[in-house]
């Protein structure tokens, strides 16, 4: 993980801080900062709705699916359900959801390991999502500390998956 310094003017950290709720400044700057970084980078086309969002510390486009989610929780949420239902290994899981998102493998590996790292957490590798994926409480649980906006969704989401066996 590579440490970044941002330099923001006492009324932007104002905002910053407004903006940050119970996250505290640092965490949704890191949050801010990763998503805009994630959204430069070149991507193929998704099978999503872009949301243009109106922000204080900017004017950003965030991918979000129809249900309000991040495409990262659907991804990780599709894998589950490929687990589960069709008892697909995880690899074949990952290859059928990047062809359901019409994404790279690489690009939904991706979701499952750094898009979801936590600053407080050591860095997520494919070993450590599989356990999660094992224990999907647990795998919720973390879903919702990394995307605390979106608690309900995410459990909502996840309910029938949880109460398979």
């Amino acid at each position: 993980m590579k440490s970044v310094t941002i330099i923001l003017a006492d009324p932007l950290y104002a905002i910053a801080s407004d903006k940050a709720g119970q996250m505290g400044v640092e965490r949704f700057l890191e949050h801010f900062v990763a998503e805009h970084l994630y959204e430069a980078a070149p991507k193929l086309w998704k099978k999503t709705h872009e949301i243009s969002i109106d922000q204080a510390l900017g004017h950003s486009t965030q991918r979000f699916q129809k249900d309000g989610l991040p495409d990262t929780v659907i991804q990780i949420h599709a894998i589950l359900k490929h687990m589960r239902e069709h008892r697909l290994t995880f690899r074949k899981a990952v290859k059928a959801t990047a062809s359901e998102f019409g994404v790279r493998e690489s690009t939904v590996r991706d979701k499952c390991t750094r898009r979801i790292t936590i600053s407080s957490t050591a860095p997520i590798d494919t070993a450590f999502f599989q356990q999660l994926l094992e224990n999907p409480q647990r795998l919720v649980d973390h879903l919702c500390q990394k995307f605390p906006d979106h608690r309900q969704g995410i459990v909502a989401k996840f309910q029938p998956l949880l109460q398979m066996k």
